[in-house]
């Protein structure tokens, strides 16, 4: 250790000699450092973070596997009476708990009613999980059952913001769905989930009703178990499958084709976050950026050692081993990589703060707290550490290396770099060429992709709408009949709306991400194609409209009719398809009049296609088509829609109208998610965004830190061949003819690089498609325009110094003996 710190003067020492040479390092280093720590810390906060609660790696997520195969299928919910006869009939778990994540529910304070997102847990949810409440109790057995379920436990959140922390609220009556609950807990603010963002608790009811055929199609619960001793994750994921495959054999008419997995709750939080690729693409793009700093480092410590030639040999013959050289050398590039991890993480404290203001677009994101945490101090450090050894290493071995001989008797300050000097920097610069060519190129992609996917024609006119969510309780709206009325009674006032020129009803919004729905064709086998696996099922995206909805919303109707008035509960059921339905099911035959059956809740009824319409994308971030299927509201109604307005003009401006209106029609409904249809979709897309932005700054500064390579090594080139160029410029050498030697050598780099970068990035496109759901890339020009920008940069930044070197007076240049 006493060695160490003797080393750790001397380069300190050593360093504060060369204040600008120092200054030059550090910053570089801290670029590089700093954007890793910065990044890292998203994926500290996502991917790194442990659940709350005790031993989660104990606690099991049982999903569901559709057989629509669609983006995260195996991370499907679950229908109640899985649920119950699971929790039953399985011999891994000690205990088996479910909730319902998506309900909505009205809190009344103060004469005004408000709308939260609510969980629906059963009576040992937070046992299972093992998280205890920071006031009060959790729910207690039997709670769950109907006309004991008047209790509610709240999120930290909501009983800071509503009721300024009180500690007496325990026992108080809070109105919920216009009936009295008592709160009984409050969960402490540790209790946060990734993902799951409910801000109060209730219970979840289960009724006979919940037990029958038809509740096997309503998928809706999240299910966590705790396995029990000694019982491993394979166990269990083998046990749940054997109860998946008894479910469809029981029930194959609601139950083919679906089948259940297993993972630890750490794993299903990040699966199904679905944030892990993303993060892995930043991660892999920020660490190329740090080598290319490392490398221009290493170039300037191979510089200053080149410099240092006669002091080193010195030191040889006063006695100096190559490894005390080496050591010595080591400890310098060790302080120059503390120091840019110093100030890299200073830099990183900023740069973390704004990925947090930018991490916003959506409730889930926003509620995952991106900090500056031990993580990523520990990764900063652990870097700092990897910088030392990347940057100083082979300028150490190779200075370690100098003739001691050769150097004492060369007197010239101008003698010309060593060789090996001269080939390694040519090397990393070459390195440097290729990984900016290949991040261009890679962000590049990105880029075009997600911005053609930005500018497609989604199907619909998003433009002028305005939107909002409605949820129906069911103390005043508990039986179909109700519903409808309140629709019928609720879309006229809408539009007579000043300024409201169209309204409608929707259980999803479009391009939004529908449910989708397993169905059968009346005359066609249940399997799409005759060779399609026996599992695989008719599949199509859900919605229940009302007849306004396809003109408000401008999709356009290509065939048949649309619905009416008059297709009610009592007539027969019927329902719209869009093309890709048509196309992809009928093979070419007629759809209009066909009957297809929909495994939604209720009977099994056949309904008959009455109309055609044009597609919708499945998201507004997504390019593919998937088939649709419309159903009438007032046919099947459902508790939960999204109202929309069309304006004549700016649909913000009818927001206050809009919740005039509602509370006309129920005074104690309230809306959420008041908004225009584009400002939902840049909520979608807000992600893809930050994302391509943060690769396009990334893939820029590698451009630009080797460009400073180049230069730099020109530079340095130059400076030692000044003797040489001077000769040649007296021998009869003209400028023209220097300046084509130096730039010809930055040329020779940036080509060699150039190839490199443009091979090691062809299979970027068919990379991406695997990696990115329904992201699909095709721009050959860029491998074109790409090398042409980083090649012409190359020259640029070799142009610079070499005509200073064209430049120079051949009897200044003799002198310098």
């Amino acid at each position: 250790m006493g060695i160490f710190w003797k080393d750790l003067q001397v380069a300190i020492r050593m360093l504060a000699k060369k204040p600008g040479f120092i200054a030059v390092a550090v910053i570089t280093l801290a670029l590089g450092i700093s954007i890793n720590a910065t990044m890292f810390s998203m994926v500290s906060a996502f991917l790194l973070r442990r659940p709350p609660g005790r031993d989660p790696d104990r606690v099991a997520v049982i999903s569901s596997t559709d057989p629509a195969q669609g983006f995260q299928a195996d991370a499907s919910l679950i229908s109640m009476p899985n649920y119950l006869a699971w929790r039953d009939a399985n011999h891994v778990f000690a205990d088996v708990a479910a909730t319902d994540e998506y309900r909505n529910v009205s809190l009344t304070t103060q004469g005004q009613s408000e709308a939260f997102h609510a969980a629906a847990a059963s009576s040992n949810y937070f046992g299972v999980l093992g998280v205890a409440p920071q006031l009060g109790r959790t729910f207690a057995a039997g709670e769950d059952q109907p006309g004991r379920d008047h209790v509610v436990v709240l999120s930290h959140e909501l009983w800071t913001s509503h009721y300024g922390s009180d500690a007496s609220i325990i026992g108080r009556t809070i109105r919920l769905n216009r009936e009295d609950n008592t709160v009984i807990g409050v969960m402490p603010t540790s209790f946060q989930m990734m993902g799951y963002t409910a801000q109060l608790w209730i219970p979840l009811v289960s009724t006979p009703a919940d037990q029958t055929v038809a509740a096997h199609k309503d998928r809706n619960l999240h299910l966590f178990a705790r396995l029990k001793p000694g019982v491993t994750i394979q166990q269990a994921r083998a046990e749940v499958v054997t109860l998946a495959g008894r479910a469809q054999e029981n029930f194959p008419e609601v139950e083919k084709g679906w089948g259940a997995t297993v993972r630890t709750l750490p794993d299903f939080l990040i699966y199904d976050f679905g944030i892990r690729t993303a993060l892995a693409v930043l991660m892999t793009t920020v660490g190329f950026v740090l080598l290319i700093a490392c490398a221009n480092v290493a170039g300037l410590l191979l510089a200053r050692a080149a410099g240092r030639r006669k002091e080193l040999a010195i030191r040889f013959a006063l006695g100096a081993g190559r490894m005390r050289i080496v050591r010595q050398l080591l400890t310098e590039g060790l302080v120059i990589a503390l120091l840019g991890g110093a100030v890299g993480l200073m830099l990183a404290s900023w740069g973390i703060k704004v990925v947090r203001a930018h991490m916003a677009f959506n409730d889930a994101v926003s509620a995952v707290p991106v900090t500056l945490d031990r993580n990523v101090m520990l990764f900063a450090a652990g870097i700092s550490l990897v910088c030392a050894v990347l940057c100083s290493l082979a300028p150490s071995l190779n200075a370690s290396r100098t003739d001691i001989t050769t150097n004492l008797k060369d007197e010239s300050r101008t003698a010309s770099a060593s060789r090996s000097h001269s080939r390694l920097r040519s090397v990393m610069v070459t390195g440097e060429i290729a990984m900016a060519l290949f991040l261009l190129v890679g962000t590049g992609l990105l880029v075009r992709g997600i911005y053609s996917i930005e500018r497609q024609n989604l199907g619909f006119r998003a433009d002028h709408l305005l939107t909002a969510n409605v949820t129906l309780d069911e103390a005043h709206y508990k039986d179909a009949s109700q519903q409808v009325r309140f629709v019928k009674d609720l879309i006229p006032r809408l539009q007579h709306l000043p300024g409201a020129e169209l309204a409608a009803v929707a259980s999803d919004l479009p391009a939004s991400g529908a449910g989708t729905v397993t169905l059968r064709i009346k005359g066609q086998p249940d399997s799409p194609t005759p060779n399609s696996p026996t599992n695989e099922r008719f599949t199509a995206l859900d919605f229940v409209v009302t007849p306004e909805f396809f003109q408000t919303t401008g999709i356009a109707l290509l065939r048949g009719r649309t619905f009416t008035g008059a297709d009610s509960a009592a007539k027969p059921r019927v329902v719209m398809v869009n093309q890709d339905f048509a196309d992809r099911y009928f093979h070419g035959e007629e759809a209009l009049g066909k009957q297809i059956q929909l495994d939604v809740s209720g009977e099994p009824v056949w309904s008959e296609i009455v109309g055609i319409v044009g597609n919708v994308k499945v998201y507004s971030e997504s390019s593919r088509d998937a088939p649709e299927v419309y159903e009438s509201f007032f046919q099947r109604p459902v508790s939960s829609f999204s109202l929309i307005v069309r304006a004549a003009s700016d649909p913000a401006a009818l927001s206050s109208a809009l919740r005039g209106a509602v509370a006309q029609a129920d005074a104690d409904l309230p809306l959420s998610h008041v908004m225009s249809m584009p400002a939902v979709i840049d909520r979608q897309r807000g992600g893809d965004s930050f994302f391509v932005r943060v690769l396009a700054v990334f893939a820029l500064l590698a451009l630009i830190l080797g460009a400073i390579g180049i230069y730099g090594l020109i530079a340095y080139s130059v400076g030692q061949r000044t003797h040489e160029i001077g000769i040649r410029i007296a021998l009869g050498a003209r400028g023209q003819d220097v300046l084509r030697m130096i730039v010809g050598e930055g040329m020779k780099m940036a080509a060699i690089g150039g190839a490199i970068g443009f091979v090691i990035a062809l299979p970027l496109p068919r990379l991406f498609a695997a990696i990115f759901f329904d992201l699909r890339v095709h721009e050959p020009q860029l491998y074109f325009i790409v090398p042409l920008v980083v090649f012409a940069v190359a020259v640029l930044a070799a142009y610079i110094p070499a005509r200073r070197a064209a430049r120079v007076d051949p009897m200044n240049a003799l002198r310098q003996e």
